[in-house]
C-alpha cells in the first residue's frame, strides 16, 4: 500500500492506493495543517508540522514507508524543452544551459525531468525543473523526524502533467483540466495530444459564490490568449474541472461559454479509480492522486538527490584524499605517542587537565552550549525562509486606490471601464472596456501603453454588444512593486 501526500497551504491531501505507471485509488483524507506551518508548499514550522504528521499516521493508522510527497512551490520552477534524444546524462548537461537562467547563485540545485508524449523523431519533449538541494533535504529531514520514510518527491506541476499523460489524454486531444483549491486555480492545456501550457491563478472572491465560479471561468482566457498568440487553431474539446465538492455543475457550463468556449465541462474521472464515486472523491484531492503515478527515475527528487551524494563517495579523487588523510592521521598519532612519553613527568599537571575536561560542570556547560547552537541555526533557518517569502512578497504590484485611479483616469473620455480579476504574483490586471465608438477604444488603449506603471498591455475579444456598444478585454501587466511607493 501506497501513500501519497500533497502539501501547498494550509490544506494537507492524503491519498492511500497503489503507486505506478497506472496509479491505483483507494482513498483519501483531507486535513488542515496548524496555520501558519506551510506557506507555499515551503514548512516554516518544522515543530509544528512534524507533530502534525505524527498525529496524522497515528490517528489514521497509515503506513510509515512507501509514502510519496507531492509539492507546491515556487521554488521549484518548471519549463518545457524540446531536447535531442540522448544520454540521461548528457541529457541532464543539456538541461542546465537550458534552465541556467533559473540557477540561483547561492543555492545548489538539481535537474529533474519528466518525458512527454509528442516529440518529433530523434526528439524528446520533457517537462524539466529545477529543484533546489536544500529543499529536498529538509522535506527529507522533516517527515523523519516523524518517522516516516519519504520515497519520492515531485512537483505538483510534474505529478499533474504525468497523470493527465496517461489518463484524459488518451481520450482527448485538445483540452484544459481545471483544478480549484482554495482560492488558487490551475488550468493545464493539451492541444492535439501535447501538453503544452500550465498556469495558476489567485482569486479574492469567497469559494463557493457565484462571483468565485466566474473568475475560475475567466481564468479560461488566458488558455483562449495562449492558444491564439502561439496560432493554435484546434478548438477544445472538453473543460474538464477538479477539486470541486459539487456533483451538480451544469450552471458552470454557461459561465465557460460566456468566455467563448464552446465544450462540454465535467468533472474528472477518467483513469482515477474503479466506480464513479471513488472516482468523485479522487478529484477532489488530485495532486495527492498524481502522487501515485510513476513518471520514472529522472522525475524523482529524492532519487536525484541520492545519487548526487552517491557519486560523491565514489569520486576517485575522494578515495584518494581519504588515504592521505589517514597516512597522516597515522604519522601525527604516533608523534603523539613520542610525546606523550617524554612528558610523563608532567603527569600531574595532565592529569589536572584530565580532570578539568571531565568536570560534570563544564560538561554540562559544553553541552548546554551545543543545544542552544542547535537552536540559534534553527531559529535563522526560519528566518530566512520567512525573509525569502517576505521579499518575494514585496515585489507584487498592489492594486490600491491609487492604481485604480490611473485606470479611471485614463479610461476618462474614452471608454468605460470594469475591473475583473487581480493577479498579484503574476502582475496583471483584468479590464472590460466598453465604449460607443472602436476607435475610441483602440485610444484608450494607446493611452493604457503611454502608463509608466504597465510593464506591458495586451489586449483581445473585440466584441460588438446588443446596445451597439464596442466591447474589449484588457490584461495590463504591472512593472514590479507598483503600488507600493508609499509603504
Amino acid at each position: 500500500m501506497s501513500v501519497s501526500v500533497y502539501l501547498n497551504n494550509l490544506q494537507v491531501q492524503i491519498v492511500i492506493g497503489t503507486r505506478g505507471k497506472k496509479g491505483k485509488f483507494q482513498n483519501s483524507i483531507i486535513v488542515e495543517a496548524p496555520e501558519g506551518s506551510i506557506i507555499n508548499g515551503m514548512v516554516m514550522d518544522s515543530d509544528s508540522f512534524t507533530s502534525f504528521l505524527r498525529g496524522v499516521w497515528a490517528q489514521y493508522k497509515l503506513p510509515k514507508k512507501d509514502v510519496h510527497l507531492v509539492v507546491n512551490s515556487n521554488k521549484i520552477p518548471g519549463r518545457l524543452v524540446d531536447a535531442p534524444k540522448q544520454s540521461p546524462q548528457k541529457m541532464r548537461q543539456f538541461l542546465s544551459r537550458e534552465l541556467s537562467d533559473m540557477q540561483r547563485e547561492d543555492e545548489k540545485s538539481i535537474i529533474c525531468f519528466n518525458e512527454l508524449g509528442g516529440a518529433e523523431k530523434g526528439m524528446a519533449k520533457l517537462y524539466a525543473e529545477m529543484v533546489p538541494h536544500n529543499l529536498v533535504k529538509d522535506y527529507l529531514d522533516i517527515f523523519a523526524a516523524a518517522g516516516i520514510a519519504v520515497k519520492s518527491i515531485t512537483s505538483a506541476e510534474g505529478s499533474i502533467i504525468g497523470l493527465l499523460e496517461q489518463t484524459v489524454a488518451k481520450q482527448y486531444k485538445t483540452f484544459v483540466l481545471q483544478i480549484t483549491n482554495g482560492n488558487i486555480v490551475t488550468n493545464i492545456l493539451w492541444v492535439n495530444g501535447i501538453f503544452n501550457y500550465i498556469n495558476s491563478t489567485r482569486l479574492f472572491n469567497d469559494h463557493g459564490t457565484e462571483a468565485y465560479y466566474q473568475d475560475c471561468a475567466r481564468s479560461l482566457g488566458n488558455m483562449r490568449q495562449f492558444m491564439m498568440a502561439n496560432k493554435l487553431e484546434s478548438e477544445i474539446q472538453r473543460v474538464l474541472i477538479a477539486g470541486t465538492e459539487r456533483n451538480d455543475i451544469s450552471f458552470y457550463g454557461q459561465y465557460v461559454a460566456d468566455e467563448g468556449i464552446n465544450a462540454p465541462v465535467e468533472i474528472l474521472y477518467q483513469g482515477l479509480a474503479a466506480s464513479s464515486v471513488q472516482s468523485f472523491e479522487a478529484q477532489k484531492a488530485i495532486f495527492a492522486v498524481s502522487g501515485l503515478y510513476d513518471m520514472g527515475w529522472e522525475s524523482n527528487f529524492v532519487n536525484k538527490f541520492n545519487a548526487k551524494s552517491e557519486e560523491k563517495k565514489m569520486d576517485p579523487e575522494l578515495k584518494k584524499a581519504i588515504v592521505t588523510i589517514g597516512i597522516v592521521t597515522g604519522v601525527m598519532l604516533a608523534i603523539f605517542a613520542v610525546t606523550l612519553f617524554l612528558r610523563l613527568m608532567r603527569q600531574k599537571e595532565y592529569d589536572a587537565l584530565v580532570e578539568y575536561n571531565t568536570d560534570p560542570s563544564v560538561v554540562a556547560q559544553a553541552s548546554l552550549f551545543d543545544t542552544l547552537s542547535v537552536k540559534r541555526d534553527a531559529l535563522a533557518a526560519q528566518a530566512n525562509s520567512i525573509r525569502n517569502v517576505l521579499d518575494t512578497i514585496e515585489t507584487y504590484p498592489i492594486l490600491n486606490d491609487e492604481i485604480i485611479k490611473v485606470l479611471e483616469d485614463t479610461a476618462q473620455g474614452y471608454a468605460k471601464i470594469e475591473i475583473g480579476s487581480f493577479d498579484a504574483e503574476n502582475g496583471h490586471v483584468n479590464v472590460t472596456a466598453t465604449a460607443n465608438d472602436v476607435e475610441k477604444i483602440n485610444q484608450y488603449i494607446d493611452r493604457l501603453e503611454e502608463q509608466e506603471i504597465f510593464k506591458e498591455v495586451t489586449y483581445s475579444g473585440y466584441n460588438m454588444l446588443q446596445d451597439g456598444t464596442w466591447s474589449i478585454n484588457v490584461k495590463c501587466i504591472f512593472a514590479e512593486s507598483v503600488g507600493r511607493e508609499g509603504e
